[in-house]
């Protein structure tokens, strides 16, 4: 609250003026609370003059402010007045003589502004933008506002709503706005409370949170006492109103002086913190077990079960809730620590061998001759390369939406494969067949597919057998590359998964052979680019793996393109 000090201690004029008027409607509204009498007769002039100040404080603020900041305040200034123009209405019919009902025309003056407060309220950009964050925060408030106006129903409602079935026109249909409005406010208050930001303590937030609160309390006693009654009659909360337009007018002296934005530490959320929007479900079915032992009797029994049943699913589900939450927590720290050993795994080996041998290299009292130093050289230049790939393969399937720059041309389909053959060590390229349809040729990206046949090749080397064989073939317009091998395949639950980033299918947990589990998942990305389809089936030729890549419309043949443009590499 140190932002609210220095806003009232180190402002305008206007402000100091705003903040003896926030002070005397303070008093006002104890005043109010303890003699509802004088409130009657101070309540309207106090909450005349606190709408008007606070609607000017909030206009004149939001000039500070840029973008959706700037409309949310003026918004609330805006719903200030309209609130001011309601007031005035009435002032004017009581002076006029004219008997003003509870819920009337003049009514339509509160609600609007209500509605316009929300959505001031709703568009304060404090809510981090990743739209399923958005969704969930949205639920648990719906979850919130649902129960608290279930339990509303039961203490309140139903008794206001047998009375306006006897109401007139006016009270039926502004006495049913107003608990919709109030069940709005509910989901506004929760949702902006659980928003998480670095101006998450904001204290402007926290007092319109307040004030809507409050508010919403107010407004139900004025529903409870105004059915069919006059305005006079209704005996409207003044200390709820008066306390809540406090708030409001706090709000607005501090708009100016924007809180600086803090950094914090960031804590491991505890599991019952993230099931706190469920506190007034598991309230309501508190009130529903009190009703239902209130009413056992030996005529209801199927009811009391089908209510006890209903009791412990809804308990059950906030339990689930939390088991859920907890199981996630587990699974995303075991997924880390797979990737991070993955990694760590697929990096040492090349990194390794590039220091030992580097260490030789730069030995000076090692006679080494030319042709073995080139050797050592050339080893050292592959492990590089290596890991540059694995790191340029992990900074692409990190891009939710990468741009590739495909350069498509016309390719011999089999200088391609022999060219991703031929860039394979020796361990990988051993055992390979090529089976490439005589005069095939294809339109794609020469470097992307060449990385394709790349991964899928040392993906055989790594978890197949001796045997590989790489097939293209023409399939009417398609073109339709195929890499078999003879090991034991891909376990049935694993066909689906394997082409998911990190997804290492049945040797996930196996950190002996080396891998990290993004060569299938960037195959895939690839293939997608080239609008292609990537599939998984058993190797009907050497009874393995066998996984294919099908371009569809990009199968041409050598004779009709007479000048093909040679494949080279180039990093991801």
């Amino acid at each position: 609250m140190n932002e609210v000090v220095r806003a009232i201690f180190l402002s305008s004029p206007v402000r100091r003026l705003a903040t003896v008027v926030a002070a005397v409607v303070l008093l006002g509204a104890v005043t109010a609370a303890v003699r509802p009498d004088v409130g009657d007769e101070i309540g309207p002039v106090l909450m005349l003059v606190n709408y008007t100040m606070a609607g000017y404080l909030f206009l004149r603020g939001s000039r500070v402010y840029d973008g959706r900041e700037r409309l949310a305040w003026r918004l609330v200034g805006v719903a200030c007045f309209v609130v001011i123009g309601g007031l005035l209405a009435f002032g004017l019919a009581t002076l006029l003589g004219y008997e003003i009902p509870a819920f009337g025309p003049l009514d339509t003056f509160f609600i609007t502004g209500y509605l316009i407060f929300l959505a001031g309220f709703w568009v304060l950009p404090h809510l981090d933008g990743i739209p399923i964050r958005r969704l969930r925060v949205f639920v648990d408030g719906m979850v919130g506002a649902v129960a608290v106006g279930v339990l509303s129903w039961v203490w309140f409602l139903d008794e206001i709503l047998h009375e306006l079935s006897h109401a007139t026109f006016w009270d039926v249909v502004i006495g049913a706005i107003y608990p919709f409005v109030d069940v709005a406010t509910l989901v506004v208050v929760i949702v902006v409370t659980l928003r998480r930001s670095t101006l998450r303590f904001d204290p402007r937030v926290l007092l319109m949170g307040a004030g809507f609160a409050v508010q919403a309390v107010a407004d139900l006693i004025y529903l409870r006492n105004g059915v069919g009654q006059a305005f006079v009659d209704a005996n409207p909360s003044y200390a709820a109103l008066l306390f809540a337009g406090t708030a409001f007018l706090v709000g607005a002296i501090t708009l100016e002086t924007p809180p600086p934005i803090r950094e914090y530490a960031e804590r491991a959320t505890p599991w019952w913190a993230l099931i706190a929007p469920y506190g007034a479900a598991v309230l309501l079915v508190g009130v529903l077990v009190v009703r239902m032992v209130s009413v056992v009797d030996d005529q209801n029994q199927d009811t009391i079960q089908l209510l006890a049943g209903a009791v412990v699913i809804v308990c059950l589900i906030i339990f689930r809730q939390a088991l859920a939450i907890r199981e996630t927590r587990e699974l995303v720290e075991q997924q880390r620590s797979q990737l991070v050993s993955s990694i760590s795994h697929e990096l040492r080996t090349p990194l390794t061998a590039m220091v030992g041998f580097l260490d030789i290299l730069a030995d000076p009292g090692q006679q080494m001759d030319p042709e073995a130093r080139q050797e050592l050289i050339g080893i050292v230049n592959q492990q590089a390369n290596y890991m540059a790939r694995i790191v340029s393969d992990l900074v692409m399937l990190n891009r939710a939406n990468p741009d590739l720059g495909l350069e498509e041309k016309v390719h011999d389909v089999k200088e391609v494969v022999k060219a991703a053959v031929s860039s394979l060590d020796v361990d990988s390229s051993s055992g390979v067949r090529v089976e490439v349809q005589a005069g095939l040729a294809g339109y794609f990206d020469g470097d992307r597919i060449h990385q394709i046949l790349v991964n899928l090749l040392t993906n055989a080397a790594r978890y197949g057998g001796p045997q590989r064989l790489v097939s293209a073939k023409r399939v009417g317009d398609d073109l339709v590359l195929e890499v078999h091998d003879d090991g034991p395949g891909v376990p049935k639950r694993y066909e689906i998964l394997i082409w998911d980033r990190f997804e290492r299918g049945a040797h996930r947990y196996n950190a002996a052979i080396p891998g990290s589990g993004i060569g299938l998942a960037l195959v895939a990305m690839l293939v997608k680019a080239h609008d292609g389809t990537v599939g998984y089936r058993r190797s009907e030729r050497l009874g393995g793996a066998c996984f294919s890549v099908v371009l569809p419309g990009r199968a041409r043949t050598v004779a009709q393109v007479p000048n093909l443009e040679p494949v080279g590499r180039r990093d991801p």
